[in-house]
């Protein structure tokens, strides 16, 4: 089986030490711990440029944009048998998570205007969906209704099927930091995970997203 793993974060100065990337490597381990023989795949938007949707129709027909680097991205995703995305919290979304939405969304409306018929590739494959920001455990539920769970509708809405994580992670997963401090001369603040903590809330929603894809969605 395929997965791809999506790490939204967009801070090139974290490049080396991207919570996002993170989570995917532990989501990752925790397919492999079940399917061995999985193939895994971590994509940074971080490494890549997309361009905004502009609405040309040039999709109609080839389900192709004019911008190549999406192109790659959703080949990936069309290839894969489950997908994951991993999103901070920036504003509320990362720029590039929402431009990959945008794209993903205006081909299922431009092609199911003119073929009630059309199946979009992405419809009914697993996904899994993990929200994540820089304060502490107490803006877990702000987390969950400003980030989660609108990225979760946004992603159902072109067929993909969210998996939840436990009866009461529906949608999917919430994180935030242990804690942050401002060294001194530098005008970054160094955040501290609890991984441990983390990982264990993630392993669940692996196990969700890999057992729905070995049942063929």
């Amino acid at each position: 089986m395929n997965f791809v793993f999506i790490s939204a974060s967009n801070v090139e100065r974290a490049r080396e030490s991207s919570a996002s990337t993170r989570a995917c490597e532990l989501l990752a381990n925790a397919v492999r711990g079940e399917y061995p023989d999985a193939e895994i795949n971590i994509l940074r938007l971080l490494d890549y440029h997309l361009t905004p949707c502009s609405m040309c129709g040039g999709c109609i027909k080839t389900e192709r944009c004019h911008d190549t680097t999406f192109n790659k991205i959703y080949a990936a995703l069309k290839a894969a048998d489950g997908i994951f995305m991993v999103c901070p919290h920036y504003a509320p979304f990362p720029s590039k998570v929402m431009i990959l939405m945008e794209k993903l969304q205006e081909i299922v409306f431009l092609k199911s205007t003119l073929d009630e018929n059309y199946k979009f590739p992405l419809a009914g494959k697993p996904a899994g969906v993990v929200a994540h920001g820089g304060m502490t455990e107490e803006a877990l539920p702000y987390y969950e209704k400003s980030l989660l769970t609108p990225l979760a509708q946004s992603m159902a809405s072109v067929g993909l099927k969210i998996q939840p994580a436990s009866e009461e992670q529906k949608r999917g997963v919430v994180f935030g930091i242990q804690s942050l401090t401002l060294p001194p001369g530098e005008r970054f603040v160094k955040i501290e995970h609890d991984w441990g903590t983390i990982e264990a809330r993630l392993r669940p929603l692996a196990h969700a997203v890999a057992a729905a894809a070995a049942a063929g969605g």
